[in-house]
């Protein structure tokens, strides 16, 4: 009788074991096969109320998603790098981490998705609603920021190196610890001080100002392109 409790006891203290660890165990993310293929057919795969669209992880290298709706679509850690992005809606989508890189974003709704950490890298957003996303940590080097719209969006200790922002809206955005090193800002008007971008402790060495109005922008502690470090705190006046 001592035995069996003694069998019991240990199997029950084997299957505590088990279930704790694939309880800590984080869940292998991976996209949602019939929601792929109702986008790879029906151009579309949206989120809405209980049913999400889950495209984690999956690979469209070069796919052609040309005014697709992908409305608030799990797609952190994707592979969209080289994907043709134009008009297409990706408001309020999920991609953080995902590869973006080389991607054709023209025209692409882009507001309120989190992009924390993405890669960005020789990408054109041409004219891209990015109103209020995360870029958090994002990887821009190279990319052509061009007439897009980054109101209100997060792009603190994210990588603008060599980056090119004519015409882009930074109002109100946060450029906190942001790396511009090199970046082209050149002619490109900060708005004034009523709409505040952020670029205390950015780095803007060897950056592009030639004719560029940053008045309005906070530039405490920041860098300045000629390696000088800005100790002037509050709105730059100037």
């Amino acid at each position: 009788m001592k035995r069996v409790m003694r069998l019991k006891t240990f199997f029950a203290a084997v299957l505590a074991i088990v279930l704790f660890t694939l309880y800590l165990t984080p869940p292998v993310m991976a996209a949602n096969t019939e929601d792929l293929s109702q986008l790879l057919k029906d151009n579309w795969c949206v989120s809405f109320l209980w049913k999400q669209c889950d495209l984690s992880t999956v690979d469209l290298q070069g796919a052609n998603l040309q005014e697709a709706n992908l409305s608030g679509a799990n797609l952190s850690g994707a592979n969209l790098s080289g994907a043709n992005l134009k008009n297409a809606d990706l408001s309020d989508a999920d991609l953080t981490g995902a590869n973006l890189a080389n991607a054709e974003i023209l025209g692409t709704d882009l507001s309120r998705a989190n992009l924390t950490e993405a890669n960005f890298n020789g990408t054109n957003l041409w004219d891209a609603n990015l109103t209020l996303a995360n870029l958090s940590r994002a990887n821009l080097q190279d990319a052509n920021v061009l007439d897009s719209r980054l109101w209100g969006s997060n792009l603190t200790q994210a990588n603008l190196t060599e980056a090119t922002l004519h015409g882009a809206d930074l109002q109100y955005a946060n450029l906190a610890d942001t790396n511009l090193t090199g970046a082209d800002l050149h002619s490109f008007f900060f708005r004034g001080s009523k709409q505040v971008t952020n670029l205390s402790n950015a780095n803007l060495e060897g950056a592009i100002l030639t004719g560029a109005n940053l008045r309005g922008a906070v530039l405490a502690g920041a860098i300045m392109p000629d390696g000088s470090i800005n100790e002037e705190s509050g709105f730059n006046l100037k």
